[in-house]
């Protein structure tokens, strides 16, 4: 019974200091978060008072903050306003950062067959035919004609040729090579002229007929003293067989007036010589190609000239494919009085290929 009394005293003691503490409220710390936090707010947020002597005025905020404290609500946080959204392209290269050169064009490169290879091609002569024939010396005590294929004989002007072609490289520097163009031509024709060939005197107005046989055929073996990345040249010396025959026959003759036949043996030589122009990214090769052959002996003089590009393609494994083009002429002339049949090819061709 004795603590009953000073349990009392001590609840009035903390009753008191309660009641003294809620009837200050000048003495609160009023807290203004500011969504647009700068300096001057924060500086302001710290002076003191206007009550304080010697204190600065209170800020707006405070004021504002000042008047809404009777009703103890919390100050609100806004939400921070958003960012302007900006879009940034980066450079090419950034600054400070070195851009990579660009990379050097491939060194150009001749393809080369290798020891052991073959090369086969396929040639379309489109070529323009001319020549002459003169048999015998005399014809019934008179000089023989000189008829020509086109004009006298009828051949076709023009005609498209067909020339196949291969090597075999059996040494780095060292190959065989062999090549045949076979021609035969059918046809009529009525006679211009007087034609004195043979043993016969053929007037104007006969139907003549003309049977043409050509065959154009080398074959040897090539030595390659230059041979570096851009250019080759190439020797070539073998063997030329060209056997030439031509049969005519009218009405006058029963058919048959003449028959001549030429069949040459040939010494060959000559030269052939490939420089590379460029070298694409695909790894193609873009090159002059040019060939001059010659060929003598047997009475005959033979002039083969060849000027042309080729294009060759990597088909890898060390092979190649090949397209070539370019203008040829081929010329035969034959140093004889009695018998003279010279014959000349000449025109643009095309070229397939296969290095393999």
């Amino acid at each position: 019974m004795r603590r009953s009394p000073f349990t009392l005293l001590v609840c009035l003691v903390l009753l008191s200091l309660s009641t003294i503490a809620f009837a200050s409220p000048d003495n609160a710390i009023d807290v203004l978060i500011s969504p647009y936090g700068g300096d001057a707010i924060l500086q302001g947020a710290w002076q003191p008072r206007a009550g304080v002597s010697g204190a600065p005025a209170e800020p707006l905020e405070f004021q504002q903050a000042a008047a809404r404290r009777g009703s103890r609500q919390r100050a609100s946080v806004l939400p921070a306003a958003p960012k302007a959204i900006t879009k940034c392209k980066q450079p090419v290269c950034p600054v400070g950062v070195s851009c990579p050169a660009p990379a050097p064009s491939p060194p150009c490169i001749v393809p080369r067959r290798l020891a052991g290879q073959w090369e086969l091609g396929v040639q379309t002569f489109f070529a323009k035919v001319g020549g002459t024939v003169r048999y015998p010396a005399l014809v019934l005590g008179l000089p023989a004609s000189t008829i020509d294929f086109d004009n006298d004989l009828g051949l076709d002007t023009h005609k498209v040729l067909l020339e196949y072609s291969a090597k075999c490289q059996f040494r780095p520097s060292w190959a065989f090579f062999y090549s045949i163009m076979p021609i035969h031509m059918d046809v009529y024709r009525h006679t211009q002229n007087t034609l004195y060939f043979g043993r016969y005197a053929i007037p104007p107005g006969a139907v003549i007929k003309t049977n043409w046989d050509f065959i154009y055929q080398r074959v040897g073996i090539l030595y390659q003293p230059v041979f570096n990345c851009s250019s080759v040249v190439s020797i070539r010396a073998g063997w030329l067989f060209n056997d030439q025959k031509i049969q005519t026959g009218t009405n006058v003759c029963a058919g048959a007036c003449a028959t001549v036949n030429r069949t040459r043996n040939m010494v060959l030589s000559g030269i052939e010589v490939e420089k590379c122009k460029r070298t694409m990214c695909n790894g193609g090769t873009l090159s002059c190609d040019s060939l001059v052959d010659f060929g003598y002996v047997d009475g005959t003089f033979v002039v083969d000239v060849q000027a042309g590009f080729r294009y060759s393609v990597p088909l890898n494994c060390s092979r190649w494919g090949y397209a070539k083009g370019g203008y040829r002429y081929l010329n035969f002339q034959e140093d004889r009085n009695d018998l003279r049949l010279d014959t000349h090819l000449e025109g643009w061709f095309a070229e397939l290929g296969l290095i393999f």
